[in-house]
């Protein structure tokens, strides 16, 4: 599948000449020529990109591309020139160009290549278009046969071009020749050397005959300093922009190994801080945190209302990563991190040990679970949240309250001033909160075909599963309870017959009307604000609720106005018996049931984690704590529907 990409640049490594333009008298000195080879077609190991080609027929390329030194984009002082042409025959890339500056970095370059320093090329691209070729599969590209896995960047963008002491691939070279009056360029490696006061090289050596560096000292520099670097490279193996500034600098071994275990130590301290998704700016200067990336799979996979969720800002901001697999989500969460992923997602185990190996890919997975658990969980139904009343607990055991129904008016105040003591009903109600949970895993197949939909597809069936788990223990409850409340049998004047009629709804009124409390005195207040029904009255229901005529017979004078109009909002649970319908008072003040929520949370749980180690994936688990029970029998009138 390919896609659409623009978030870090590909930097490949190749072969840079630097040739010195000589004078000539009478006439001003000409600018050193670079001659590069940039590219040659093949498969390089490019970062968190892993293996990657670059389709040459797809690159676009100007004529005039700034040369930089080790790619400073920022500051110039890193400008050394320009290019003048770039060839690109479809199989390899070479450019060639002028060096123009005259800053300290631009001296010390030329001044290291004419003393023989190797040099080397590297050639930052932007890719536009990029497609991921699966283990096994062979593609011509470049002229070549290239066998899978691998990234192929069909489409790209020359950026920029720089020269670099040391570039990603070891094997390549750059050989400079200075400026004339520099030291001769089969004299390679000398210890170390300054520039005078007119840019010109002072050779520094151990050896030296009238002020001049003899043969002898400048090979024996040169043997020291190739062993130097070599050791360099091999101290410092595992951190390249630690290496490329001690061979600039011409640290020591000993130096370097005291470097890289400062920077160890200070990574590790940083690890172990956990800081809660710092921005972090990528090679493009794109701002990338595990909100900003959850937000790109959200948008990608089609989640509605991205701006109510995530904030506008951050939407925006999440729609520059393109993110469009889990291999892009993975690459660009390593990369975050400062990390290459070195490895393609048919090599799961080791993809999934990058992929963990920051934290900010479990809070992507867990954000992201969470937003389309939510959506899934509003799928269904929220009837049951206007006839009860939502309580917050703090543990898992049975909390037991008094009725919410005053048994005593206001008292008048004793002779001494004296407030008399009021007291609630003596019936009790019980709730008591528990857990339901599920667990689903994305597995071993899921990660190979690559298929982002899998981090929102799954979460939004669990949150539906979430939200019918809940409706069903909660109208189990309200059944039963209707079992024991406004059965025949029951003591109760809360319960009439009949399909659901303006005449029928008007008994149920007359017997919300006459209502007492546990004194015997009228209920009062709010006679009714919804008309929960089955599937059997919802229709009649939005029928009178909507209506504002009632046709007569010609044979009898009554009203045609509808006194219910607008009157009792009807409310439709599937999860009803079809016939009986019910009046049921508003229950802030008085709730039919029950709903408890630990720690007053009305939303299930998500969290994830690495797979067991005898499973190749990665498991997400939601669990939900609620209670429901049965509240107050005098807020409602019941009707048995026939």
């Amino acid at each position: 599948m390919k896609q659409k990409q623009k978030l870090h640049e590909i930097v490949a490594t190749g072969t840079c000449r630097i040739v010195a333009a000589q004078a000539e008298e009478g006439k001003p000195a000409k600018l050193p020529r670079i001659e590069i080879e940039a590219y040659g077609g093949g498969v390089m190991n490019v970062g968190w990109w892993g293996p990657v080609v670059i389709d040459l027929a797809g690159m676009q390329a100007q004529s005039a591309v700034p040369i930089l030194y080790a790619h400073g984009t920022y500051s110039v002082d890193n400008i050394l020139g320009q290019t003048s042409a770039v060839a690109n025959d479809g199989k390899t890339l070479a450019a060639s160009g002028e060096m123009m500056a005259e800053s300290e970095i631009a001296r010390n370059v030329q001044a290291l290549s004419g003393i023989g320093f190797k040099f080397q090329a590297s050639v930052g691209i932007d890719p536009l278009e990029y497609s991921e070729i699966a283990a096994g599969a062979a593609v011509t590209v470049n002229g070549k046969e290239h066998v899978g896995p691998f990234t192929l960047v069909a489409q790209s963008k020359l950026n920029e071009i720089s020269i670099v002491p040391l570039g990603a691939d070891a094997g390549t070279s750059a050989r400079i020749a200075a400026e004339h009056g520099a030291v001769a360029p089969n004299q390679e490696g000398v210890r170390s050397m300054k520039l005078d006061a007119n840019g010109k090289p002072i050779v520094e050596v151990d050896g030296a005959q009238d002020g001049q560096p003899t043969a002898e000292a400048i090979r024996a520099a040169a043997v020291a300093e190739e062993s130097r670097i070599t050791q360099v490279r091999v101290v410092a193996k595992d951190h390249p922009e630690l290496m490329a500034a001690a061979i600039e600098k011409g640290h020591t071994p000993e130096q370097v190994e005291r470097d890289v275990l400062k920077a160890e130590l200070a990574a590790e301290r940083k690890r172990n801080e956990r800081p809660k998704g710092p921005g972090i700016n990528g090679t493009a200067g794109r701002e990338v945190t595990p909100e900003i990336m959850a937000a790109a799979v959200s948008i990608r996979a089609g989640l509605r209302n991205p701006e109510k969720a995530f904030g506008a800002e951050v939407c925006n901001k999440a729609s520059e990563l393109k993110i469009h697999s889990l291999t892009d989500l993975v690459r660009v969460a390593c990369a975050a991190a400062g990390k290459a992923l070195d490895f393609s997602r048919h090599e799961t185990r080791e993809f999934l040990q990058a992929a963990f190996s920051t934290r900010d890919i479990s809070n992507v997975l867990a954000a992201t679970a969470n937003k389309f658990i939510m959506e899934g969980y509003q799928e269904v139904e929220q009837t049951w949240r206007l006839v009860a009343a939502i309580r917050p607990v703090v543990d898992f055991k049975a909390n037991t309250g008094v009725r919410l129904v005053m048994s005593n008016l206001l008292q008048a105040l004793a002779p001494g001033g004296e407030i008399q003591h009021g007291s609630l009903s003596d019936e009790t109600r019980t709730v008591q909160a528990d857990t339901k949970a599920l667990m689903f895993g994305i597995t071993r197949k899921d990660i190979i075909n690559d298929d982002l939909g899998v981090l929102t597809d799954i979460p939004a069936k669990i949150g539906y599963a979430a939200a019918d788990t809940f409706n069903t223990d909660f109208w189990a409850a309200f059944e039963a309870a209707v079992a024991a409340n406004f059965s025949a049998s029951a003591p109760k004047s809360n319960q009439t017959t009949g399909a659901l009629t303006i005449a029928t709804m008007s008994a149920a009124e007359a017997l919300f009307l006459v209502m007492k409390n546990p004194d015997g005195r009228p209920m009062g207040g709010n006679v009714g604000t919804t008309l929960l029904c089955g599937s059997t009255a919802f229709t009649p229901a939005r029928e009178i609720f909507a209506g504002t005529l009632v046709i007569n017979g010609e044979t009898t004078k009554q009203s045609n106005a509808n006194i219910y109009a607008n009157r009792f909002a009807p409310a439709f649970s599937a999860y009803l018996s079809a016939a009986p319908w019910y009046l049921v008072r508003n229950p802030r003040p008085m709730p039919l049931m029950v709903a408890a929520f630990l720690n007053g949370r009305e939303e299930p749980f998500v969290e994830t984690a690495d797979a067991d180690f005898n499973t190749l994936g990665i498991q997400i688990r939601c669990y939900y704590d609620y209670g429901v029970s049965f509240g107050e029998w005098r807020a409602a009138v019941r009707s048995t529907g026939a």
